[in-house]
């Protein structure tokens, strides 16, 4: 980041508490002038820091951090927080309340309390915003529909990077692209099999639990399991239609996770409710310009800022948004 811009900024650490566990938390404030608006950064799927980074992999990214001081330089104030997990920063404080807090239903409840936590924030350093947005990325847009659906107070939804499909759908596309050819036509079948006893809450046949290909979603834990159970349940393009507000969609066009069909059939879901759609070619599912040549955990762990024309994208829409009265 340019150290003149940087110095724009203002970041607050806190700790954001829900049933069960203190979670880091940063408060990002442009410190030129009052914002423009809110944006509830929500994370995604596996087990993310306050940062973006998932240490648990060695993997550091740095996704949320960049994403959101980019924002908070063009005049928008940002609460981002970690995922649940180990390695993340996330301290238990309620065994019992931990354990009914790690399912699909906890993700909701977490982030509505982040956007009342991020309220608060404000208040407390007496900093008005005249817009509130929730920005989801990958998983965290799917919780972004589910929010919208259901009437959270916000003024309009941010989807990065989201599916369109549930999360055993999307591992359907992805696992058999990652198979030599010859293999992926009984990869699929036997894919299909496991998803097949997760839906339905069955056993994994035997055979399958160690396949090659397979074994990291055959071996889940019981409760793992009933996560992507009902997690798959929900369908990002059926909740975001029934959601009147205004929708922004922002997708890269090299992101090899989630290719731009999700996209587009999440604007088509749409229909006549205002949307806007910005698919940037070179990007990947970091919201990074992806080189030639580097594919697969290199891909997903690029090192390097985003974009910032996804900044840019997210500041010029949510200027354009109604100010609350």
């Amino acid at each position: 980041m340019n150290t003149a811009m940087a110095a724009l900024v203002q970041e607050y650490s806190l700790t954001l508490f829900v049933p069960g566990y203190a979670v880091p938390a940063v408060l990002s404030l442009p410190g030129d002038g009052a914002p423009i608006g809110g944006v509830l950064l929500v994370p995604g799927s596996l087990y993310s820091d306050v940062n973006g980074d998932f240490p648990a992999w060695n993997v550091f990214p740095h996704v949320y951090a960049h994403l959101a001081r980019q924002m908070a330089e063009r005049g928008l104030a940002v609460y981002r927080f970690a995922k649940l997990g180990p390695g993340t920063g996330c301290e238990v404080t309620d065994a019992p309340a931990a354990a009914g807090i790690r399912t699909w239903g906890g993700r909701m409840t977490i982030a509505r309390t982040a956007l009342a936590a991020f309220r608060a924030a404000l208040a407390e350093r007496d900093v008005t915003v005249p817009r509130f947005v929730v920005a989801g990325h990958s998983e965290g847009a799917v919780v972004a529909t589910v929010l919208a659906r259901d009437g959270i107070d916000a003024d309009g939804v941010v989807l990065l990077a989201g599916p369109a499909v549930g999360i055993l759908s999307v591992m359907r596309e992805q696992v058999p692209a990652t198979r030599p050819s010859e293999d992926r036509e009984s990869i699929l079948t036997d894919l299909d099999r496991v998803i097949a006893a997760i839906r339905t809450g069955e056993p994994i046949p035997e055979e399958l639990r160690y396949r090659e290909g397979i074994g990291g979603l055959a071996t889940m834990p019981p409760e793992g399991m009933r996560y992507l159970r009902e997690s798959e349940a929900t369908d990002p393009a059926a909740t975001i239609a029934d959601y009147s507000g205004p929708v922004l969609i922002v997708h890269g066009g090299r992101d090899p996770n989630l290719g731009t069909h999700h996209a587009e059939r999440l604007r088509e879901a749409r229909g006549s409710h205002p949307t806007r759609l910005v698919v940037f070619p070179e990007l990947q599912h970091m919201m990074k310009v992806l080189p030639d040549g580097v594919t697969g955990q290199d891909a997903f762990g690029l090192q390097g800022e985003t974009d910032p024309r996804v900044a840019d994208q997210v500041a010029a829409w949510v200027e354009g948004l109604p100010i609350r009265r």
